[in-house]
């Protein structure tokens, strides 16, 4: 039986695979298509939301957004007079890029999940969300804030 570790790094090379297509067809790198699709598909759309939600390195984050600015995908946006926080939002232009980039986390949840009945896919992302929320709150305690610190 192989362990959950070595289970997680094939789905990561899996996913790889599947969105290093859709990130050679538009020439982005693989943390701008995760953006894209983040702003896309979640309430959160500040570079906050981002760095928070997918624990990616804030640098990163600013970097591609920059990059994303620049290409037309995204653009900045302010909610009322508050000109503090930066709300990030969608270009038409983006539309394609988010489709098949849907597809093909579609295509990866199909392959990783072929067989699964669907109470078994609901139970599944019940443990990643409860799994994704256990390391959250690890990284907020003083043992993974040490940790952190460490690197």
């Amino acid at each position: 039986m192989q362990s959950i570790t070595e289970n997680i790094y094939v789905n990561r090379d899996l996913q790889n695979e599947l969105f290093n297509s859709v990130c050679s067809k538009y020439g982005l790198t693989r943390m701008e298509l995760l953006i894209l699709l983040f702003l896309a598909n979640n309430a959160g759309n500040t570079a906050t939301d981002i760095v928070e939600r997918l624990r990616v390195a804030k640098s990163h984050v600013s970097a591609s957004v920059r990059e994303l600015e620049e290409q037309g995908y995204i653009e900045p946006a302010f909610e009322g007079n508050d000109h503090r926080t930066v709300h990030l939002k969608l270009r038409e232009k983006a539309e394609n890029i988010i489709k098949e980039g849907e597809r093909v986390q579609k295509k990866f949840i199909s392959i990783v999940c072929k067989g699964f009945s669907e109470r078994e896919r609901a139970l599944l992302k019940d443990f990643i969300i409860r799994m994704n929320y256990n390391v959250i709150e690890y990284f907020k305690s003083d043992e993974g804030c040490r940790f952190s610190a460490d690197r």
